[in-house]
């Protein structure tokens, strides 16, 4: 049959519009998977070029115009009652630490008679001038000397020598000091000094100290640390909340030549104190089945599936982080518009009610009457979302991402001590991201497990706000001693500077 338009037979109408159908088609898929290459271009510039906060801007905000208010019963009025206090303003240069040592230098005029009457001049006052300087650091050798004890008269009698003291030459065979082998392993674990470059800073000083010599003696350091490393992993796990997240090490195993093996850092966070890393040689979910074996407490953790509940222990909870949540739709945000802006508004309002709630029993309460409605309405909308959002899109997965993880989401709100987030343990990963940047890789596997035992000690140092140097340097003198004290006594939240005398 002929179409009396144009002539087209409407058989051939139908395959025109079956190709227009398809042509239209290839298009929307094209045009969806520009805008997730252009997406990941977007994610990689600013991985690479732009700031890493994941602040909203009152730009960000202004997407949100549009959208419905708020349920005026979630937005509580909150009444802050500031107490009167006095606040001194201080003026001029902070004082200098007392503990510093000082030198007086005194300089007199170079006249010291009176010019009218040539009497001798007397002191009626002084000015001082404060100058910080710095004097290089200094090696010094102790010369431990035994006497051998005879007696003159008995031939037959025993050669008496006085045995070395608990804590002299802490490494068996090897010469350094206690004070020298905490300054190497605090430079390279906790300033981010790699031990090729510690080689170069005791060149300038006149002493010669190979890495490789360095590295042996760290070693010797972490086999005897190694009975706190292991009180310091039993002591997180009995706490009740704790927060876990691992990052990547470098290791040149010699396995593939020219190349190294990406070895995982584990970290067991117990806030807000105790800080324990684990070094494995992969990201097998069995690692935190093991690592938490018989703990019956909540874990805190990314949706990492080697965190999920086939992996941890059972009885063990998981919550999940907030924080990871809101950073799919900060990266997403750009191709979902007001929906995400939306979502990213209500995130605010929990972390800014939760803000001025400082004790865990303040928090707990504020989460009854308005974190839990807010999250609750949170969740209604990422559904409702859901349900029109294209499949494979940015929003798409950062909404699936969010909605699996519901009931961990809802779980924070049981408690006032649990954390919206695991970005604790995420700050204390940081100073591993440092030394990896100036060391680039362990030399071994053995030497990644050493980092390990040094990370976690430490760095439970550094929650603590306990000196590294002066722990560690105390702590290879006396843990040589077996009547001193126990692991647990000496790790660093439990340490006290032993009394001088």
């Amino acid at each position: 049959m002929l179409d009396t338009h144009n002539g087209v037979t409407q058989e051939n109408y139908s395959e025109l519009r079956a190709e227009r159908d398809t042509l239209k088609q290839v298009v929307v898929e094209k045009d969806r998977e520009i805008a997730k290459l252009q997406n990941i271009i977007r994610l990689a510039n600013k991985r690479t070029y732009g700031p890493k906060t994941e602040k909203l801007s009152s730009e960000q905000l202004a997407l949100s115009f549009e959208l419905p208010p708020v349920q005026p019963e979630l937005l509580l009025k909150e009444e802050v009652v500031v107490e009167k206090h006095t606040r001194t303003v201080r003026r001029g240069r902070k004082e200098l630490p007392d503990n510093l040592p000082r030198e007086e230098v005194v300089y007199l005029p170079e006249e010291t008679h009176c010019s009218c009457c040539n009497a001798e001049l007397v002191q009626i006052g002084e000015h001082r001038t404060q100058e910080l300087e710095k004097v290089p650091a200094q090696l010094k050798v102790i010369e431990h000397v035994r006497p051998k004890m005879a007696c003159s008269k008995c031939k037959g009698a025993k050669v008496l020598v006085a045995p070395l003291p608990a804590g002299v030459l802490p490494i068996e065979g090897a010469r350094p000091g206690p004070g020298l082998l905490a300054d190497i392993a605090v430079s390279k674990y906790v300033d981010a000094i790699p031990l090729h470059r510690q080689e170069q800073m005791f060149v300038r000083i006149g002493i010669e100290l190979s890495r490789k010599r360095m590295c042996d003696w760290i070693g010797g350091v972490v086999e005897l640390l190694m009975p706190l490393y292991v009180a310091l992993k039993r002591e997180i796990l009995r706490l009740p909340y704790l927060q876990l997240d691992e990052t990547t090490l470098k290791v040149q195993d010699g396995a593939k030549p020219n190349a190294c093996h990406t070895g995982y850092l584990w970290g067991i966070h117990g806030p807000p104190k105790l800080m324990w890393y684990h070094y494995a040689e992969g990201r097998s979910g069995d690692i935190p089945k093991e690592l938490l074996a018989g703990y019956q407490g909540v874990a805190q953790a990314d949706a990492y599936a080697g965190y999920n509940e086939v992996f941890v222990p059972e009885g063990c909870l998981r919550l999940a982080c907030l924080a990871h949540i809101r950073r799919k739709f900060i990266e997403a945000q750009a191709s979902a518009g007001s929906e995400c802006a939306r979502i990213l508004k209500l995130i605010s309002e929990v972390y800014r009610g939760e803000a001025s709630a400082k004790t865990p029993e303040a928090r707990f309460a504020v989460r009854q009457a308005r974190t839990r409605p807010l999250l609750e309405e949170l969740f209604v909308f990422l559904k409702a979302c859901m349900l029109k959002t294209l499949p494979k899109s940015p929003f798409a997965q950062a909404l699936s991402y969010a909605i699996k993880q519901e009931t961990e989401v809802l779980r924070i709100m049981e408690s006032g001590v649990y954390e919206l987030d695991n970005n604790s343990i995420e700050r204390q990963m940081k100073y591993i991201a440092i030394g990896r940047k100036n060391y680039y890789f362990a030399g071994s596997h053995d030497g990644a497990r050493r980092a390990a035992v040094l990370y976690s000690l430490l760095g439970t140092c550094r929650l603590n706000k306990v000196n590294p140097w002066e722990w560690l340097s105390d702590v290879l003198v006396r843990i040589n001693v077996p009547s001193e004290d126990t692991a647990v006594s000496l790790l660093p939240m439990n340490w006290k500077k032993k009394p001088v005398g």
